[in-house]
């Protein structure tokens, strides 16, 4: 995954045909950006973050989220970052926020030197932007109500990204004063409330990330489909962004039925029953999403594999007949899986169902034969 575009206050950076003019183009909009901008990118993308530096091949990367480990490539190759583990050590972290799969963004408060708390939230762009009023321009980081002209551009913005399938992350902040906010709400376990801080922030980043499809995905799609096997995107993406990586998957086909999953949750079981044979893509998802879907079919007769990386892919595959999981995800989605995929490869799913289906004819023809002596 690479980052490909961007807009960042009133700087930007967009898609370019080769790498060599992406760099290029991306290192002249780092050029005209502040340092108090740098630091709250960094603070954003690398403070904000769950991943961390390891090695492949005795080269140091960074593991984790691909989402994470491309913006960390953005701040370190253009941005300043040197070290993660040192970033992270030198900056005061008074704390942390998990990814919340219902607000689709995570957050992390840090201690500036002026005594004041920022507050930097990463996540699904267009929910963050319904949570900002205000957006700041990158050269002085001051900041201005967030009019419905340039919210409107930001929206564009959004969508032009997802329609050429990329995934969308917007970034805003807010300082305060003391920690915790006057204004906060806690939890019954006297934590600070995540969503009673989620208003009244300031927009400042919006970047475009490309997961380019595998070579032989769409084939295998194809001849997955050929074999009578319904193949169905679920996924946390917006619902643009995941139309298109379907449409490129050979996934979503004229007729198909696109959802989001705030409507989906809503269905009854006779709704759920009447749609599911046209559902092609299930977007902005959450983990109970999947499972619902997972055992509804299983309801309905469905024989559900179920194929995931996260922690969050879990339940479905947990709750599906076979679960395949990735042997890059998370060990929650091994432990919950039936098969771990060593080579992370879609077609090795059409592989093992080749020889699942010989397995199983092979059984009916010794019960067959057996059955006639």
């Amino acid at each position: 995954m690479t980052v490909v575009a961007g807009t960042f206050g009133t700087t930007s950076f967009v898609h370019a045909d080769s790498a060599s003019e992406k760099d290029q183009t991306i290192s002249a909009w780092a050029s005209k950006i502040s340092s108090a901008a740098k630091e709250l990118l960094i603070q954003s993308i690398a403070i904000n973050s769950t991943a961390f530096e390891g090695q492949e091949d005795g080269k140091p990367v960074f593991v984790g989220s691909k989402t994470e480990t491309a913006l960390l490539e953005l701040a370190k190759d253009h941005l300043g970052l040197v070290s993660l583990s040192e970033t992270r050590d030198n900056q005061q972290v008074s704390h942390m926020f998990p990814f919340d799969s219902a607000k689709k963004c995570m957050g992390a408060v840090v201690k500036l030197q002026n005594g004041q708390y920022r507050l930097v939230v990463k996540g699904a762009s267009e929910i963050l932007l319904s949570f900002a009023s205000a957006f700041a321009h990158f050269e002085t980081l001051e900041t201005e109500p967030l009019s419905e002209e340039h919210r409107q551009g930001l929206t564009d913005t959004i969508n032009e990204y997802a329609n050429r399938s990329l995934r969308t992350i917007g970034l805003v902040y807010r300082d305060f004063p003391q920690w915790p906010p006057a204004n906060a709400a806690f939890t019954d376990g006297g934590s600070v409330d995540f969503a009673s801080l989620l208003r009244d922030l300031t927009f400042f980043g919006l970047v475009g990330i490309q997961d380019p499809v595998r070579p032989g995905v769409p084939e295998a799609v194809r001849k997955a489909q050929k074999a009578g096997v319904t193949v169905r995107m679920v996924t946390g993406d917006n619902m643009q962004t995941a139309r298109a990586i379907a449409t490129e998957c050979l996934i979503y086909t004229e007729g198909g039925l696109v959802m989001e999953g705030p409507d989906f949750r809503r269905l009854s079981t006779e709704q759920l029953d009447e749609m599911l044979p046209r559902l092609q893509v299930l977007a902005r998802s959450s983990p109970e999403d999947k499972r619902i879907l997972v055992t509804r079919l299983k309801a309905l007769g469905e024989i559900v594999a179920v194929t995931g990386d996260g922690t969050n892919d879990a339940p479905a595959l947990k709750a599906a007949n076979v679960g395949f999981s990735m042997v890059s995800g998370t060990e929650v989605a091994k432990e919950a899986s039936s098969i771990i995929l060593m080579d992370d490869n879609f077609s090795s799913i059409i592989t093992a169902l080749m020889w699942g289906r010989a397995v199983n004819d092979a059984v009916q023809k010794f019960l067959q034969v057996s059955h006639t002596k």
